[in-house]
């Protein structure tokens, strides 16, 4: 999602969102009752928070401890929500088996936010749903030959939407390159928006990418029909061609290293969560 000049990932706004229904039901109940569960509910969410993260670094360590700045990067879509709903719910229910006194208030609070939570996940997964199949439009590569991109159906696939004057571009494309080299059973293709070739070229040149498939798409036809709002925006295709996973924003190598894992073991057609 687009806010004037910034891209937002969508679950960064749907975890803003479930943030600020919980901390409104808080002040509510606060105002209503002596008992005050703000400061309870604030842990909570920072509970789930720093849960989310720790249990996706832990599971990638491998990767992160190479370069252990890279942890405190949350931008680089590297989170486990299941960790994180279970963490709050399980300290939710420990402070309400502890104060009995606040047990309605806590309820109603991490219910509705739950709702918000689940409501939201169901709305992205029907808007990827509506989205459809892998694109059928015929680009050209670097070398000027047409590419089809439908023809890459028969292996899951993604598709990364860049521009070399994108800094999260520049920062994702080494982990692109280093997970494309590790998994010749996904395509990677990689549509360049609206840049001349030449400084395409130059740019993988100074940057010593290696990349294949990268294609040149000059009108942005296919970020069009897929109402892409900002790069890098990066679509995951199943075998069959089935759209079952968006994300707008830089991705780390952990990151696209889990999301390629569900991809792989989703059933054909459907989402992943």
């Amino acid at each position: 999602m687009k806010l004037g000049p910034l891209l937002v990932p969508y679950t960064a706004l749907l975890v803003l969102l479930t943030a600020l229904v919980c901390l409104a039901m808080a002040r509510y109940f606060d105002r209503r009752s002596e008992r005050k569960i703000e400061a309870t509910i604030t842990w909570m969410l920072l509970i789930a928070l720093a849960a989310a993260r720790l249990f996706f670094v832990w599971r990638y360590r491998s990767l992160y401890l190479s370069s252990p700045l890279t942890i405190l990067d949350i931008r680089d879509g590297g989170w486990d929500a299941e960790a994180g709903v279970i963490a709050a719910w399980v300290y939710a229910l420990a402070q309400i088996h502890r104060t009995r006194a606040i047990r309605k208030a806590m309820l109603w609070t991490v219910g509705a936010a739950s709702v918000v939570w689940i409501a939201g996940s169901l709305a992205l997964f029907a808007r990827t749903a509506t989205q459809g199949s892998m694109p059928s439009q015929v680009l050209q590569d670097l070398q000027g030959r047409p590419v089809t991109i439908g023809d890459f159906r028969g292996k899951p696939t993604v598709i990364n939407f860049w521009a070399t004057w994108c800094p999260p571009c520049q920062k994702e494309m080494p982990a692109m390159a280093a997970v494309q080299a590790q998994r010749p059973d996904v395509n990677f293709v990689f549509v360049n928006q609206a840049e001349p070739l030449d400084t395409v070229v130059e740019f993988l040149t100074i940057a010593r990418l290696s990349l294949k498939n990268v294609l040149l798409d000059p009108q942005q036809a296919v970020a069009r029909d897929f109402q892409v709002m900002g790069y890098p925006t990066t679509l995951m295709f199943d075998a069959s061609g089935k759209l079952v996973y968006q994300h707008m924003g830089a991705l780390s190598e952990a990151a696209l290293t889990q999301h390629l894992g569900e991809v792989a073991t989703q059933p054909p057609g459907s989402l992943v969560k």
